[in-house]
């Protein structure tokens, strides 16, 4: 039976059905693994009574505790109804736990355990329930080199391979991404590979000066083994690791990996099959990986800045110090500077109306603040 256009579902549907179905099969590909990937969490229950049915009721109220807990420490939201669908299948999240002690205060029974949380499955319905919820579709940056095949450690990368199948994925989901074409004109190879390799700060760095709201950083490696010694086929083994950082704070929010193996004769084309399959392998780990990291914009204790054309690091001091005065605002931290663009992570407990309307007009450095944008926790000024 065929639909017309008339009453096809909307896109946005179509699209979270397709988030769905994306996790359902990951589900069934990486059950076996998932196991490794719990998070172990500290709990006090209680319950009215003693006896066996109170202890049970008090150690599901110690469960229902955990499961909130890393929901807010996941989501940075205090109104936990959007994920009643999570909180009413707690066993599914937490497959084991250990009972530390059981107390009997008077006519209540306490209990404290170690519940095992499986990370994985939980991030994948997060996501799914947030995609449709962000304040705005995600602009990602892609860095990935691709070693693939013999000489390519030698020869140097393409950064290709893995780009391709990622920003397929992502795009289906509205996301804007931008890949190594879109950075060229402001790094050399060298300096890309330097940030891919390097240490977490290097990598930081990048992904703060970028300006856009998720950072992927990552490589492919190949390697090529004989199938027999009477034989040419060749067994290719690909890996992929990759990090996703905020592209506010630089923070990393997640590493992935995967690995894929194609049998062939020619070394690069079974290599690049091989990275394709790898790649392909976290397309929806990718996918809730940028859900995940943009939900951390929304930490309602925290105001980005983004400032527009400060020129000097005087204009910052002079901003720092105006924004420190400010009642509300505890903490300051400079995440980046250059002369044309900067950011600020504020700790701040009021409301943006308020901040914004404080800030209009103020001087700093010789000229005067204008709100250029304010949403959600996030804030550009811009000197006029």
């Amino acid at each position: 039976m065929f639909r017309s256009k008339a009453t096809s579902p909307p896109g946005s549907y179509r699209r979270i059905v397709l988030l769905y179905l994306c996790i359902s099969i990951a589900r069934l590909n990486s059950a076996a693994g998932e196991e490794d990937l719990l998070l172990t969490v500290r709990m006090k229950g209680s319950a009215d009574g003693v006896g066996l049915t109170s202890r049970k009721v008090a150690i599901e109220q110690a469960q229902q505790r955990i499961m909130e807990e890393v929901l807010q420490s996941m989501t940075h939201a205090t109104d936990m109804t959007l994920f009643n669908p999570i909180l009413r299948q707690t066993s599914r999240y937490i497959p084991r736990y250990d009972l530390l002690r059981t107390d009997i205060a008077g006519e209540t029974t306490e209990v404290e355990i170690d519940a095992y949380v499986l990370e994985k499955p939980l991030r994948r319905d997060i996501a799914a329930i947030m995609l449709p919820r962000l304040p705005r579709k995600p602009s990602v940056q892609l860095l990935i080199a691709d070693y693939v095949g013999p000489g390519a450690a030698s020869g140097g990368p393409t950064f290709d391979i893995a780009e391709t199948v990622l920003r397929k994925a992502l795009e289906e989901f509205e996301f804007t991404v931008r890949g190594i074409q879109d950075i060229l004109d402001h790094y050399e190879v060298a300096q890309l590979l330097e940030i891919i390799q390097g240490e977490m700060d290097a990598t930081a760095s990048f992904a703060r000066a970028n300006g856009e709201d998720v950072v992927i950083v990552g490589a492919v490696t190949t390697v090529h083994e004989a199938l027999a010694t009477d034989s040419n086929m060749l067994t290719n083994r690909a890996r992929i690791t990759l990090r996703i950082l905020s592209g506010t704070d630089g923070k990393a929010s997640d590493t992935l990996a995967a690995e894929a193996a194609v049998q062939s004769v020619d070394p690069v084309e079974g290599g690049t099959q091989a990275a394709q399959d790898a790649c392909g392998k976290l397309t929806t780990d990718c996918i809730v990986g940028v859900v995940i990291a943009m939900l951390g914009l929304e930490d309602e204790s925290r105001v980005i800045f983004r400032v527009e054309g400060p020129n000097s690091p005087e204009t910052m001091t002079e901003l720092e110090g105006m924004l420190r005065a400010i009642p509300g605002v505890s903490e300051i931290e400079s995440l980046f500077y250059s002369p044309t663009l900067a950011r600020l992570a504020v700790d701040y407990g009021g409301t943006m109306a308020y901040l914004s309307d404080l800030l209009a007009g103020r001087p700093v450095n010789g000229r005067k603040i204008e709100i250029g944008r304010c949403v959600q926790r996030e804030i550009t000024i811009r000197f006029k």
